[in-house]
Formats: C-alpha cells, sequence, structure tokens
C-alpha cells in the first residue's frame, strides 16, 4: 500500500504514528519523489495546501486523524 491509501485509513493516534513512521521511511528510501526535502519547504507546503484547498472540502472544521494524515502527506508532494 502506498502512502496516499494508507493515509486513507488514519483513523486513530496509533494510526497516525504508524502513517508518520512510514512517511519518515519513504523519505529516506525515496528522497526523488519528494518535492521538499528541507523542513521549512515542507512546513510551507503543508500551509500552501490547506490554503489552496480551504473551500474545496478536503478537510472539515472538526480535525480527524486522516486529515493531519492528509496535511503531512501534502507537505511530500505539494508545491
Amino acid at each position: 500500500m502506498d502512502l496516499f491509501e494508507k493515509r486513507e485509513n488514519v483513523d486513530s493516534k496509533d494510526e497516525l504514528i504508524q502513517f508518520l513512521k512510514a512517511l519518515r521511511n519513504d523519505l529516506q528510501v525515496n528522497p526523488k519523489e519528494w518535492e521538499n526535502l528541507s523542513l521549512s519547504d515542507f512546513l510551507e507546503a503543508m500551509e500552501s495546501w490547506m490554503e489552496d484547498t480551504i473551500d474545496m472540502g478536503y478537510l472539515s472544521d472538526q480535525p480527524e486523524w486522516k486529515s493531519l494524515a492528509t496535511i503531512l502527506y501534502m507537505g511530500k508532494i505539494y508545491e
């Protein structure tokens, strides 16, 4: 299961911890697949994705574990 699919299954804090481990491992194993390698770029990408999609319904006003996983995943790929 790839990270995008794994993110869909995050429904608890334990699953979020497992997702974070998988995300960190993916960075170590597949750095060329990452758009944002520095922490600053990663955080900026998460912020930008949240701002750019604020009216698209991707995130509810009540945070969910899956929402946190999605935000972290978008830090990997969003430009």
